[in-house]
């Protein structure tokens, strides 16, 4: 009976403990004043960006880049933005990139950095039957803008120049100065791109205060447990890496087989790596949950408030579901196979590329120790694919006086929406910016659903006149 009531006791304690750890996290969001907008015209900026749309500004590893779309491109901004164009230097950098320069009144403040990109990917051509409207052709109708760029990014990038043309034309001078930045190869790395206006900063002894690329957006249906729209901004985003696996074997007829087949030797070593997950860590999650309060369900807030208990359960949950399991961990994806040349030749060697999209706190190199001890095969050769690789970026803090102040304008555009930090699955042209920024976000102030996600790169991009005016 006594110990009965001891662990009823220590139960009770343990609750009590979990209670007082969620109900800090429970707090109310305060209430913010909402911002009195600009006045502009959502009809005429929309035809703006309709006309940026139908410029096929493409970027595809497999073709050979056509520069002409982007200089027309750069000829018809300086025609719809000629107040920006007089008042901000303007730079082409590499190839085709653009850095406008605003100079600001105080010269002792770091200036910020804000950025997007002009390259979109191709449209599928087994698909352009499916589109409501062809994906180059920047259809306005009475709610949309269609076309390719309408959410990746093209949107961000004449957002931006509106809203400069228009606080010029007030006659408005920024306190400190602002860098423009548009990248022409995004798609394909940004390496002649934001790298290139990187080197050109660092070359200057510029150093940032922050930037913000895109990245996250008002997300709604996306977390669980949170009903209501949340903004969420990338304050980190995975590294990459692409290994090629080559299994070396005995060549000869398929007649005679023998055990040194290297078809067998590298299949082994692919199941191996498909069967053993890389470690998983919750910290993106925990951040996230932290952020937005009773904006999550109670019992959300419980389980995220004592992952010292929970944490196993969390773990296996979100190892659940594809979106979730890539915030936990670093992924493995088996993407490519080659090996053979005829049915009945044993080959002399087959190659696999796995790849890899690592999580903050992992490492090229940690990873790779990682593979070699999975595949349990010291004949398997692997080196990293040319270009295929890049270290997961620094985790921005979101204690910084920018990082607060985007935080508190998003709440005040968007009616007093939630913002949390999340990470970042895909590469941005942000991951550039680390050695010349003090601190990177990735934001784009637009309201998505589950089916806009499916829009980018895919079927129908469009946006909203409303949201792009709202954007800007």
């Amino acid at each position: 009976m006594e110990a009965a009531i001891i662990i009823a006791i220590v139960i009770l304690f343990l609750l009590a403990f979990m209670l007082i750890r969620t109900a800090k996290v429970m707090r109310p969001i305060p209430p913010v004043d909402p911002v009195e907008l600009p006045q502009t015209n959502p009809q005429e900026a929309a035809l703006r960006l309709s006309q940026i749309i139908r410029f096929e500004t493409i970027s595809d590893e497999s073709k050979p880049f056509d520069l002409e779309p982007f200089y027309l491109l750069h000829d018809q901004l300086e025609q719809l933005f000629p107040a920006a164009h007089k008042a901000l230097k303007c730079e082409v950098i590499g190839e085709a990139s653009l850095l406008f320069t605003w100079e600001g009144e105080k010269k002792d403040l770091k200036p910020v950095l804000l950025a997007a990109h002009m390259d979109v990917v191709p449209a599928d051509p087994d698909t352009l039957d499916k589109w409501t409207h062809p994906p180059f052709s920047g259809v306005v109708d009475d709610q949309f803008i269609w076309g390719r760029g309408t959410l990746d990014i093209k949107s961000q990038m004449v957002a931006i120049l509106e809203a400069v043309e228009q606080l010029i034309k007030e006659d408005f001078i920024p306190s400190r100065t602002i860098y423009l930045a548009f990248g022409y190869d995004e798609e394909i790395g940004g390496l002649d791109g934001h790298k290139k206006i990187v080197e050109h900063l660092q070359e200057k002894g510029i150093h940032l205060a922050a930037m913000m690329d895109e990245g996250g957006a008002i997300m709604e249906g996306f977390i669980p447990g949170v009903v209501d729209p949340i903004a969420l901004i990338g304050n980190a985003e995975k590294g990459h890496l692409s290994l090629k696996l080559i299994a070396q074997g005995t060549p000869g007829h398929s007649s005679m087989p023998g055990n040194d087949m290297a078809i067998g030797k590298l299949a082994r070593a692919l199941a191996r790596l498909d069967g053993s997950a890389q470690p998983a860590r919750l910290n993106a999650l925990r951040d996230l949950y932290k952020n937005i309060g009773a904006a999550a369900s109670f019992g959300m807030q419980f389980i995220f408030s004592n992952l010292w208990f929970f944490g196993p359960i969390v773990r296996k949950q979100a190892e659940a579901n594809h979106a979730t399991n890539a915030m936990i961990r670093t992924s493995t994806a088996l993407t490519l196979i080659n090996g053979g040349v005829k049915e009945n030749v044993l080959p002399a060697s087959a190659q696999a590329v796995v790849n890899f999209r690592l999580l903050p706190g992992d490492t090229i190199a940690s990873v790779c120790k990682r593979v070699r001890r999975i595949i349990r095969d010291d004949t398997i050769e692997f080196e990293p694919v040319l270009g295929g690789g890049w270290e997961a970026s620094p985790v921005s803090s979101t204690e910084t006086n920018a990082y607060l102040i985007l935080k508190h304008t998003i709440r005040k555009v968007f009616d007093g929406v939630p913002v949390a930090p999340y990470l970042m699955l895909g590469a941005t042209d942000a991951r550039h910016y680390a050695p010349v920024s003090d601190a990177v976000y990735r934001f784009s102030p637009i309201n998505m659903v589950l089916d806009d996600l499916n829009r980018v790169h895919g079927i129908d991009e469009r946006i909203s006149i409303d949201n792009y005016a709202r954007m800007i």
